[in-house]
């Protein structure tokens, strides 16, 4: 492929880019915001870095120093890439995979080539190890949000509540996907779940969950429009889905009243489901079915958590450890 004659704006370039990213590839809006956001940042430094306005043909001459003094930059102003934290090795490493994609993509579509770039690696970083609530912490938690037994005596945004919380736990949804839901998706026994890249994954319901949800189901069949299939499973008054922020409003201030570790959010919950699922002696393969996890390795994650209660078990338990 020849390059392009064309010297788009870095505007330009970042428009197409997460657009193509958004209508193509189909990333997730919070990968998109990051990658724009860092993307801005790079094209930044490199103006001022090189002295020259950037373009296409800017990209085809960039060296490993060059990244290494932009990721360095970002850092600190003195900043040592080798004694970065764990957060902060996270953060870079997402902008070499910001970069590293708006590379091929700036190669398919501008013709312009730097094996430097995509041969860029990150830097090591052990993956964080997922927090999870407890058995006690988790009932303490559903029993606070589930509606009084008393029909009367609960209002639909209380039935509603509860049954995307306990949707989130009894699934191991991600806070995009149950938000996401449509009344449709709701099927006798099963939930339709689209998740990342719209794959779809059908979700055996546990009773509870398949209780929680039909009353809520039932309660709100209050005009045509909000019973349509197609109607979003929780709404908030507009008709219009739940944000994650009103999400996360509910656990906070849940979590202060109850006591409960500050790490309870939506995806702690998510966190919970396989955790509980591997302490109870499901296998990995069938958690990273349940969760939607295209790679085994997500999954492993949550061995750590797992291994972790074995050793206090057996360190409490077996003679050669007393």
């Amino acid at each position: 492929m020849t390059l392009n004659t064309q010297h788009p704006t870095p505007n330009t370039l970042l428009t197409e880019f997460t657009t193509w990213l958004e209508d193509v590839r189909r990333t997730s809006p919070h990968t998109v915001m990051a990658y724009g956001r860092d993307l801005t940042s790079l094209f930044a430094f490199l103006e001022t870095h090189t002295g020259q306005p950037l373009t296409p043909q800017t990209f085809t001459e960039l060296t490993p120093s060059d990244i290494q003094a932009y990721l360095a930059h970002r850092l600190t102003p003195k900043g040592k890439l080798n004694r970065a934290t764990t957060s902060a090795k996270t953060s870079l490493n997402r902008q070499l995979s910001a970069l590293r994609s708006f590379s091929r993509w700036l190669h398919a579509h501008y013709g312009v080539s730097n094996t430097a770039i995509t041969k860029l690696h990150g830097l090591k970083a052990p993956a964080p190890v997922p927090k999870a609530l407890n058995h006690d912490q988790t009932w303490q938690l559903l029993e606070q949000l589930a509606p009084p037994h008393a029909q009367h005596t609960s209002t639909p945004e209380v039935r509603r509540n509860f049954a995307l919380f306990i949707t989130l736990y009894g699934l191991g949804l991600r806070i995009s996907e149950a938000l996401s839901l449509t009344r449709g998706d709701v099927a006798g026994d099963t939930l339709i779940v689209t998740g990342k890249g719209n794959k779809q994954r059908q979700m055996p319901l546990p009773l509870p969950v398949k209780s929680a949800l039909n009353q809520w189901l039932t309660a709100s069949q209050s005009s045509e429009s909000g019973s349509h299939p197609s109607a979003p499973l929780c709404p908030n008054p507009q008709g219009k889905p739940l944000s994650p922020r009103f999400a996360q409003k509910i656990l906070q201030n849940t979590r202060e009243a109850l006591n409960l570790p500050a790490h309870l959010t939506p995806h702690a919950l998510r966190h919970s489901f396989a955790t509980h699922l591997l302490e109870g002696g499901a296998d990995l393969r069938t958690v990273q079915e349940l969760l939607g996890h295209s790679q085994l390795a997500t999954t492993q994650r949550y061995l750590a958590t797992d291994i972790q209660r074995l050793l206090t078990v057996h360190a409490k338990s077996h003679p050669l450890a007393k």
